[in-house]
């Protein structure tokens, strides 16, 4: 069932939930830390309280306080907030919700490239052990840089010549670190630019079908959202939001599935979660999407 404010409810009779995707323009917003009212009137009245637990799958836990406005549900900006910096969340990642019961919830994180988050990571880890002690790195980093300037004013009065010398030297190396990131960068657009001529002209044979199509097999975060190949999306794929229509081989069923443009990678989403469940996707299955038409898609599935 699709809540227009905040997404879509996951329809699961033991333990309902609801799916959020983390747009950067709008992570603390109330819209982005709302809760469906559909799902709230799921939970029964003994078990709903103002406070949830969000729990990810390394077994870290984050209370967080549930506000109401006249409208909805949403999560305390505080605790969300809390939440989003130690997990270091933000960059358009998949995030579901499942109610495992007295409002405690079960996080699953799936980052852009379709693969599930199953151990903290390194920044977020180093951002919350930096957030618990705050105070001590302000007072060393006074300190530290209180003596840089003291060894740099010292430095400065006596030692002229020498750091004129060791800028200098800085400068010639950042200079050839400019150089070498520009040929790698011209590397690999020449790289690219050949691979996209090897799709184009795949076959000399007249018998090879042109169509375009592309194959994948069905991960865990397939079953929610489907990840487009990069290269596919560039030579084939519109660049604003579009409404596709994917047809079953036989022609009997059609799907109305959204897709959404951006500029890491583009997706499914609106409607490919109901396509799968019709469908009966599971993980490992293989398909193959055909491009028949600019906003048309035929899909084969293959167990």
């Amino acid at each position: 069932m699709k809540n227009r404010a905040f997404g879509q409810i996951m329809d699961d009779a033991e333990n309902p939930g609801f799916f959020k995707i983390l747009r950067p323009a709008d992570l603390s917003s109330e819209i982005m830390r709302g809760i469906p009212l559909n799902f709230i009137k799921s939970i029964s009245d003994e078990e709903f309280s103002h406070k949830m637990v969000l729990k990810v799958s390394w077994g870290s836990s984050w209370p967080i306080k549930i506000c109401r406005n006249p409208s909805f549900y949403f999560m305390e900006k505080k605790g969300w907030d809390q939440f989003l910096s130690d997990n270091g969340l933000g960059n358009n990642e998949f995030l579901t919700f499942t109610h495992q019961g007295n409002m405690c919830f079960s996080v699953d994180i799936y980052q852009i490239d379709g693969k599930e988050l199953l151990i903290p990571r390194r920044s977020a880890t180093i951002a919350s052990s930096s957030g618990r002690n705050k105070r001590e790195q302000r007072k060393n980093i006074y300190e530290d840089v209180k003596k840089e300037e003291e060894i740099e004013s010292w430095s400065e009065s006596s030692y002229t010549g020498l750091k004129t010398a060791e800028s200098t030297r800085r400068r010639q190396r950042l200079s050839l670190s400019y150089k070498k990131a520009e040929e790698t960068e011209t590397s690999n657009k020449k790289k690219r630019m050949m691979e996209m001529e090897s799709i184009c002209n795949d076959s000399e044979d007249d018998n090879v079908s042109l169509v375009p199509e592309f194959t994948l097999t069905i991960k865990k975060s397939y079953l929610f959202f489907l990840g487009i190949p990069k290269m596919f999306e560039e030579l084939h794929m519109p660049t604003e939001a579009t409404m596709f229509k994917i047809h079953d081989p036989e022609g009997k069923r059609s799907w109305d599935v959204m897709y959404k443009f951006t500029g890491s990678q583009s997706r499914f989403c609106a409607g490919w979660i109901r396509l799968a469940k019709e469908l009966g996707l599971v993980v490992g299955d293989v398909c193959t999407f055909t491009l028949i038409k600019p906003t048309e898609m035929l899909v084969k599935v293959s167990k």
